[in-house]
């Protein structure tokens, strides 16, 4: 019985996660990112604002939906401490996908491209929150060209080689949120897209 009684709570949650970012990219929809307020979120959802809080951080994840990667401190220990003869394959091992993001809860995949297109705002936000993921993982790709010398493939400086490398990963992660796997494990997703970007590169004739 308390195994049922956890279900139950656990479907009446994700069923209340699934109303606000409906109701908020229905809001967005017809009044664009920047006339939209948490406080409208609340009312179209019939909840408080403590309520929303409880299931969202904020008005762009309510719209965007959770973004579905994280690095911890250990991930980024692994990325500084282990050597590497590819240091971005090393990269994409040492993050994480977020419980429940690969779930979906979030507007279908086209409805998020087409707000995201329409709404510059809504674009803004979708690029700071990929910043703040990246942050921490470029340090930590730095510190660890400076540790393994020998993993490195540029002649230049490393926080150069760092800079190409965080950008590889910027490039595939955004392949991902464009067009995200259905049921697929999602780091395995990340690093085929980051094999076919290598082999693309690797064709190209200068």
């Amino acid at each position: 019985m308390q195994n049922e009684d956890i279900g139950i709570r656990e479907r009446k949650r994700l069923a209340t996660k699934r109303r606000i970012c409906d109701e908020a990219a229905a809001l967005v929809d017809a009044r664009g990112y920047d006339n939209v307020t948490v406080d409208d979120i609340c009312r179209a959802s019939g909840i408080s604002r403590r309520t929303f809080f409880n299931y969202m951080d904020s008005k762009d994840e309510a719209v965007l939906g959770v973004f579905p990667f994280t690095c911890s401190e250990e991930g980024l220990a692994a990325i500084r401490e282990t050597r590497a003869d590819n240091v971005l394959d090393l990269v994409l091992r040492s993050i994480e996908v977020v419980p429940g993001a690969e779930g979906g809860i979030s507007p279908n995949q086209a409805c998020r491209r087409e707000l995201i297109e329409s709404n510059p705002g809504l674009l803004h936000a979708e690029a700071t929150r990929r910043r703040g993921f990246l942050t921490g993982i470029a340090q930590a790709v730095h510190d660890h060209l400076e540790r393994f010398p020998e993993d490195r493939r540029f002649d230049g400086p490393p926080e150069v080689e760092a800079h190409s490398i965080v950008g590889l990963l910027q490039v595939v992660v955004s392949l991902y949120l464009w067009h995200p796997p259905d049921g697929a494990d999602p780091t395995e997703h990340l690093r085929n897209h980051a094999t076919h970007l290598s082999n693309y590169a690797k064709d190209l004739k200068w």
